[in-house]
Formats: C-alpha cells, structure tokens, sequence
C-alpha cells in the first residue's frame, strides 16, 4: 500500500468516525425526547480490491445510519395508549357526572349523606313526604301547606337540574368528539405525507430515513389516544392503516401516501367513509361509552323515579280524578317533573272533603315513602323512592369506582411497555457517554495517523528534492 493510499485511508477514516460523533451527539441531545429512537452508525469497510501484492480492504465508511427500534414493542405502545385513553375519557366524564349530582358516590359515600346531601335528590324526596306528615299532622296550618308546596317545588327543581347537568355533560362529549374528528383527520392527512416522504427518501435504502419515521411514529401514537385502528406495511416502508365497522369488516383511512377515508362524527358514532366504526379504543369511544353507558343509565334512572313518583302521588292525591293533580300530569321525566299549575298553598287539600281534620289525602302521599315498588308488577321502580334511588346512584358510583382500578391498573401496564420500549429505542447516556469516547479516541488515532502519513510524504519529498 502506497503512502497516498495510506493518506486516503486515513482521511477515509477520519470522516467515517467523525460522522459516528455526530450520530452520537443527534442521540445525546434528545436524550428527554420521547419520540425519538435512538440513532447507530454503522462503520464498516467498503468492498476490497485485489492488488499486486494481494487482497486490500477497502476505506472505512459509515454504510447508513439505523434507528435501533422494535416494532413489536412500538404496536405494544400504541395500542396500550389507546385502551387507556379511553378509560381515562370515560372516567372523566363520569367524574363530571358525579359532581352534578352534587354528592361523592363513588366512595362508598350513601346517596343520602356526603358533603351536599341538604341538597341531595335523597333528602329532598324525603323532605316531600316529611312534609306530608307534617301537614296530616295540622291538615289546617298554612305553614304545614306551604312546606309542603315548596318541598315537592324544591324536589322538582332539584330533579330538573341535575338531568340538564347531565345531558349538557352528554352535550359536551359529542363536541369533544366532533374535534377529536377533526384532529383524526389531520394525522391521517401527516401520516399520508410521512408515508410520501419515507418512501421517496429511503429509495434504495430502506431504513435510512430516521427522522420521518421518528415523527411518523409520533403521529401513530396520537392517533391512537383518539382512536384504535391496525396498521400494516406496505412497499418501501409505507404503512396502511385501518379501522372495523360493527360486523368486523377492515375500513381503509390510509393507503400508502393516500388518505382513504376521512373520518366524521353523525351524532352518534365516528364514521368513515359513511361507515359507522366499532372502535375499542381512544379518547373517542371512551367519551361514547360514558355518554351511552353510565351518564345514560343514570339519566334512565332519575326519569324511573321522576315517572313513579308522579304516578304515585297523584294517584294517591287525587285517586278520583276529580280534585286536581298535585303534580302535572304530563311531566314524567326527570326534566319535565313540575307542579301543577293549579296547585299552590291555598288550594291543596289535606283530605278530600276539606273539613278541618280531614287528613287522609296527606296520609295516604306520606305513606308512600315506606311502599314499595316492582317493575315486575308494572311499576316503574324497585323498592322504595329513596332505595330507587339509592340503588341508581350507588350503582353509578360502583361504575366509577371498577373505572377508578382500571384507570390505575391500565396505566401501570402502558408504563411498563413504555419502559420497555424506551429501554430499546430510548437513548442511554451512558452507553452514549462510552460512544463518545470511543469514537473520539478513534477520531484523535486516524488524526495521528494521518500526520505520521504526511510526515513521511514531507521526508520522500525532501529526500527527492536533495537527490535531484
């Protein structure tokens, strides 16, 4: 080997592992950086020569720059992402719920003790049949009347405003849902670009294009806290992404550098394509299953309630049909219960023929507080009023309190394969740290040699010079 083969071997050498600091350095600086995958430079030899004097290697090249990832490990993340996405955006909708009716339920709290319970749906509707009892006692006292009047306005009011909480709650997540739609079709319309990008910067060299697929994999995880779908590779590192309709079948959103279908919300569901989706996860079916599942079901169980006690009263207030309701006929729901327009202090009635110690009307509406009911018989609750709804709000609060586990016991494992991930793709400084030395001592050694090499160039020179 010539003295000027030499040279270029040495400077060959000296650019290879120069840029293997730079590598090291790009892994350094993002070493807090969660979506980046750690970055190898893959030094080696480029292909020999056969020379006079024999087989001769050639320079020392970095042959491509690899991300060191596992997609294995990336699919694991992302779909871990998107079930706890969903559990979280459950268990905050049905927080917010929670709050609305204005007492803790999801504690073990009854539904008729906590911090708010003077205001409780529980204690107003005993505050009615107390009221009750109070008048049968002095069916002439005005007073006795007039909490009678207030306890059923209060009770009424009471009932109207939590089912308005909770269906402005419902409210709320079909608009939360309508922007996650709209966020959805952004990473679709990135991911489509990224797919672009990679296959026109990894022609020939698959892998290569480190960077896009770091931001590309960045898009796949918010896309999954908003929604589940599967993902396969297509040509030249591009991926195809989908979701499922109801009956199982695959809904293309992006093929390659092509958005397939772009996602909308109908009001009730995610759709693509004009395709209702049947998702498992992401912050959109969490949102669905809140509105749908337990902020729904409670709602079912006020209007229950709200029906049976109307039912009851009236019929117990007015069992002949001629005095007048006590609460309008045609408000049987949690929010239409209402007073009836005719009623007011002066024109309530204790007992039917409204003699002065008539009190069997007021009997027979504070007995109801002690009947109980059955859907089996054609009522509309079971048990008692106050079980009824007792046994609506703590099965609402168990609701929240099995989401609670999930929530912490999903988050835990998404942490692990997290970790997991991380401790493949994350950067280590020490192991950079180790790099980095090397490579600068290999770095300083070709540098060394590189000046031995030129030295002696410098020594034939002169030597030549002096001979001529």
């Amino acid at each position: 080997m010539s003295l000027f083969t030499s040279l270029t071997s040495g400077t060959a050498a000296l650019n290879a592992q120069s840029y293997a600091l730079q590598v090291t350095g790009k892994n350094i600086a993002n070493v807090n950086n969660t979506n980046y995958s750690r970055e190898t430079a893959n030094v080696t030899s480029g292909p020999g020569t056969q020379t006079a004097v024999g087989y001769s290697s050639s320079n020392l090249q970095v042959q491509s720059v690899t991300q060191v990832r596992s997609a294995y490990l990336d699919q694991q993340v992302t779909q871990e992402t998107s079930i706890t996405s969903a559990l979280a955006a459950e268990q905050s909708a049905l927080q917010q719920a929670e709050a609305s009716l204005g007492e803790t339920v999801s504690s073990g709290t009854s539904a008729s003790t906590g911090a708010n319970s003077g205001a409780s749906l529980s204690s107003q509707l005993t505050g009615l049949f107390n009221a009750f009892q109070g008048l049968a006692a002095s069916p002439t006292d005005s007073g006795a009347a007039q909490n009678v009047v207030q306890s059923a306005a209060s009770l009424c009011d009471q009932l109207n405003q939590t089912d308005s909480n909770l269906a402005q709650i419902q409210t709320g997540l079909n608009s939360q849902i309508q922007g996650s739609a709209a966020s959805i079709n952004s990473l679709l319309s990135s991911i489509a670009g990224l797919n672009s990008q990679i296959a026109a910067n990894e022609a020939g060299q698959p892998g290569s294009a480190v960077d896009l697929r770091d931001q590309r994999q960045a898009d796949l995880n918010s896309l999954a806290a908003a929604m589940s779908f599967t993902t396969s590779t297509g040509n030249n590192g591009q991926l195809q992404i989908s979701a499922t309709d109801a009956n199982g079948n695959a809904v293309p959103l992006v093929d390659g550098g092509t958005v397939s279908n772009t996602v909308a919300f109908n009001g009730t569901a995610l759709t693509a394509g004009g395709t209702a989706l049947s998702l498992t996860g992401g912050s959109v079916q969490g949102a669905i299953n809140a509105r749908d599942g337990g902020i729904q079901t409670l709602r079912n169980g006020l209007d229950a309630l709200a029906k049976q006690v109307v039912t009851s009263v009236n019929a117990a207030y007015n069992p002949t049909g001629t005095t007048g309701n006590f609460f309008a006929a045609a408000g049987t729901t949690a929010a239409t219960i209402a007073l009836d327009p005719s009623l007011t202090s002066s024109t309530l009635t204790a007992g039917p023929s409204g003699n002065a110690g008539d009190n069997t009307t007021a009997v027979a509406v504070a007995n109801l507080a002690n009947q109980s009911f059955s859907t089996s018989s054609g009522d509309f609750i079971d048990g008692t009023m106050t079980q009824s709804y007792a046994n609506t709000v703590s099965a609402f609060g168990q609701t929240i309190s099995d989401l609670n586990n999930q929530v912490e016991n999903q988050t835990a494992v998404q942490t692990l394969v997290t970790s997991q991930q991380q401790s493949v793709s994350g950067v280590n400084l020490d192991e950079e740290t180790t790099n980095l030395m090397m490579y600068q001592k290999a770095y300083q050694a070709s540098s060394q040699f590189i000046n031995i090499i030129d030295g002696l160039l410098n020594n034939l020179i002169q030597i030549g010079s002096s001979l001529s």
